[in-house]
């Protein structure tokens, strides 16, 4: 079944979809138990699991999900499994296709990996990527009808998914589904808005929300989806652990299920907590409720791991900005031959902060590797804006490289439209989900006519209809000539900008060539720019820096239709009165502290750890210079500045994480200036451990990192740590506070147990839980300490524990 077919299908219903529920609770009702994964049952009891499979058809799922949602060689490899990947997920699909009897489609359940991919964590984009493949091959194998990608939170990884599944199965279709926290972003940051333009751009046949949080916390997210993807949308949140209050029984859950479908889902069922009677009872709910149809707005969209951009008619200019390019003379170069990225970094973010919309990566430098370096430059960057991304070079090695290290809707710049040039820019960016830039030269060389453009012009939006690639993502530069070398050069390209408008793709310039050998250069440009824009140029490469020129896109904008209320114009306007037009980038340098403890705490919030590293150097040459000053004034409230912008909304696991391996890097250079006695200096010590039998170990990682950073002395036992190896690790190490972890519904008992054993043998060691699916109910239920529901929430925990403890002695 491929994404039409699904499309078809679902049409054909002309009803909303019912997607069945949880597995693991019932696998474990069945004689499932740790340490086993649940997919061992797919080997070890077929019978069992196609069972469930079949009551969820009887109770009227329409779609189910193979017992798969861990699947994948990485996790197999925890047991020992991973050569046999293929054969236990090829057996779940054969399983789940009998249960079906032809009454329902056969999802093939794919989740993540458990571990965040670099540079928050040690597992490469390729990685992942390979690690997902013999998993889609073995659902392919034993006939899903398409591939479900689930639970996700980050797009790097999710996008690694996808293309295993397009390598593995290119025939069949898939959908993403993601989970979102109650602020309606995932943990890194993702609105829905940006998971699904995402989804569509990389050819998903649906994108979706589970797990995380129950029904009606996903009305806004099923909204959102609904209205920008153009997609069908797949709502299946939790309900939750039976026996506790924030429970959703069936009755309660069909009802929200009418909600979401109201909302805009096309296809519903349930995650974490739900069985077959909740699927019975919203099928019930919502026989007959019509099939949505999901809308998607005009434009073109680009965007970053959190922030949507969108160029096309009576959008404002996108301007790319153009300042980041080793292809040229810059002070940059000398930089980034050294392996040096902090100069990248504050180009990006000045760009950003005057006015970009897009910030152009170019590695050109001879004498590197030009592959590992845009890597590096896609990360720091990403680091310093959430704008999206322009991956420049002649190489389209090198710019498939930077877009594995690019989360979103990436910009490939550039490809010429010779015939074997076009088809590998089109395959690569429909492969990444990408948009593209075609330049109109061909293998005749560069045309100075407008006719001979538009001929160009035409070969390449065949080719793009050929590739199924959408006119609409597509930037095609009219190229600019030198006027003093082509006099009829600019009314060319003028007039291919009309042609490019009226054939819906999107136009885009470099300007700074039309003035070349002329003098009063940037008069010429930025006329000229005025001239496209009156034409409908949608984007530009340019220097967003370049005050002139900004003011002059203003005053454009404001003239062509493409500044509401002409808001922007009258608030350029202003700053032009005042005299502080034109000065984003010096302003910024001013805003530096000067104070270097201050420009420690900013460069420590920011993310930046050679920044950090080179001022807490610079700090140690002064007089009344102390370690544990560093730290106490400096590390500390820096993290104190974090986690209110985390809590706020303003930061999310990215920000996050860069400044804690920020302030870990400057607290572990302070130490080592310590005295002996003063080295040793811990806020407390804390057991870390993923309960046995879950293998998710991402969010204790995340804790850990964040406990680290704040002092604590963090020692951590791994994943799926049995309850003998917890006890035994509370006697040898003595640790402060106990912190566990787990994702699954199915694990989260471990953590009373462990809770139970300690009282049993007396040691008075307070245990914090935390997890997808942990509540502060379920916390107080099983007599913990406290409950974390992120890792800057566990920090006050731990810290709050610790203090109590030490002031009732």
């Amino acid at each position: 079944m491929n994404s039409r077919s699904f499309e078809a299908w679902l049409a054909s219903r002309g009803r909303v979809g019912i997607l069945d529920g949880g597995m693991g609770s019932l696998l474990a009702e069945r004689g499932w138990s740790l340490p086993e994964l649940p997919e061992e049952m797919n080997l070890k009891a077929p019978e069992i699991v196609e069972s469930i499979h079949k009551a969820y058809v009887e109770a009227g799922a329409s779609i189910i999900e193979t017992n798969t949602f861990g699947g994948s060689s990485k996790k197999m490899a925890l047991r020992g499994l991973a050569g046999r990947t293929m054969e236990i997920n090829r057996s779940a699909a054969e399983t789940a296709r009998r249960a079906s009897s032809g009454k329902a489609l056969v999802a093939g359940s794919v989740g993540p990996l458990g571990e965040l991919l670099h540079p928050f964590g040690v597992l490469t984009f390729e990685e992942a990527r390979d690690a997902f493949r013999p998993q889609i091959e073995g659902l392919a194998a034993g006939g899903v009808d398409f591939i479900l990608i689930e639970t996700m939170i980050d797009l790097s990884e999710a996008t690694a998914a996808v293309l295993a599944a397009k390598d593995a199965a290119p025939d069949l279709a898939f959908a993403v589904s993601f989970t979102f926290d109650n602020r309606g972003r995932t943990v890194t940051g993702t609105p829905p808005e940006v998971a699904g333009h995402w989804a569509r751009s990389i050819g998903a046949c649906a994108v979706g929300a589970n797990c995380g949080a129950g029904p009606d916390a996903y009305l806004s997210v099923t909204e959102a989806l609904s209205g920008c993807s153009g997609l069908p949308v797949f709502a299946y949140p939790n309900a939750g652990i039976p026996g506790r209050e924030d429970f959703w029984d069936p009755e309660l859950f069909s009802e929200a299920a009418i909600r979401l479908a109201a909302a805009g889902a096309s296809v519903i069922g349930g995650c974490c907590g739900t069985t077959p009677e909740h699927i019975r009872s919203l099928s019930t709910a919502l026989d007959g409720f019509e099939l949505p149809r999901p809308s998607r707005p005009e434009g073109t969209f680009l965007s970053s791991r959190s922030r949507v951009v969108t160029a096309g008619p009576g959008r404002p200019l996108l301007i790319v900005g153009e300042r980041i390019n080793m292809s040229r003379k810059s002070p940059l170069r000398d930089e980034v031959a050294a392996g040096r990225w902090e100069a990248v970094r504050n180009e990006a973010s000045q760009q950003a902060a005057a006015g970009a919309g897009a910030i152009d990566i170019n590695m050109g430098l001879p004498g590197i590797d030009q592959a590992s370096a845009v890597r590096e430059a896609a990360r720091f960057v990403q680091q310093a804006t959430d704008l999206p991304l322009s991956l420049d070079s002649d190489s389209l090695e090198v710019i498939e490289a930077g877009l594995g290290s690019s989360a979103g809707i990436t910009l490939i710049n550039s490809v010429t439209a010779k015939e074997a040039h076009l088809e590998r820019g089109l395959r690569l960016a429909s492969r990444y989900g990408a948009c593209l830039t075609v330049l109109l030269m061909d293998e005749d060389g560069i045309p100075e006519t407008a006719r001979d453009r538009i001929r160009i012009l035409e070969r390449v939006l065949s080719a793009a209809e050929q590739h199924s690639f959408p006119v609409g993502s597509l930037f095609i530069d009219a190229l600019t000539l030198a006027a003093g070398a082509v006099e009829d050069g600019p009314a060319a390209t003028i007039e291919t900008i009309r042609e490019i408008a009226r054939r819906g793709a999107r136009s885009i310039l470099g300007i700074s060539n039309v003035s070349h050998g002329l003098p009063c250069r940037p008069l010429l440009n930025r006329t000229f720019l005025a001239m496209a824009m009156s034409a409908g140029l949608d984007a530009v490469i340019a220097d967003p820096l370049d005050a002139a020129l900004m003011e002059t896109v203003s005053a454009s904008e404001s003239l062509v239709g493409r500044d509401p209320g002409i808001r922007r114009y009258i608030a350029m306007a202003e700053k032009l009165r005042s005299g502080t037009a034109g000065q984003t980038a010096p302003v910024k340098q001013e805003e530096t502290p000067k104070d270097p403890m201050d420009r420690l705490k900013a460069l420590i919030v920011s993310g930046d750890t050679g920044g950090a590293m080179r001022t807490a150097g610079e700090m140690a040459h002064a007089q009344d210079f102390s370690p544990m000053k560093l730290i106490q004034e400096g590390v500390v409230p820096a993290l104190e500045r974090v986690g209110l912008l985390f809590d706020g909304g303003e930061f999310f696991l990215p920000q996050l994480l860069s400044a804690a391996q920020a302030a870990q890097t400057v607290c572990d250079h302070a130490r080592g200036m310590m005295d002996a006695d003063m080295a040793g200096f811990s806020s407390g010590r804390v057991l870390l451990a993923t309960v046995e039998g879950d293998l998710h170990d991402l969010g204790k990682n995340v804790v850990g990192t964040i406990l680290g950073s704040h002092g604590f002395e963090v020692v951590d036992l791994g994943r799926s740590v049995p309850l003998a190896d917890i006890m035994k690790a509370v006697r040898s190490k003595s640790p402060d506070v106990v912190a566990l972890s787990a994702l699954m519904t199915t694990t989260m008992p471990e953590m009373g147990r462990v809770v139970q054993a300690l009282e049993e043998e007396g040691l008075d060691v307070p245990v914090i839980v935390g997890g997808a699916c942990v509540t502060q109910g379920f916390a107080d239920s099983i007599g913990a300490a406290g409950y974390a529901s992120d890792a800057v929430s566990a920090v006050g925990v731990v810290a709050r524990i610790i203090v109590a403890r030490k002031e009732a002695r």
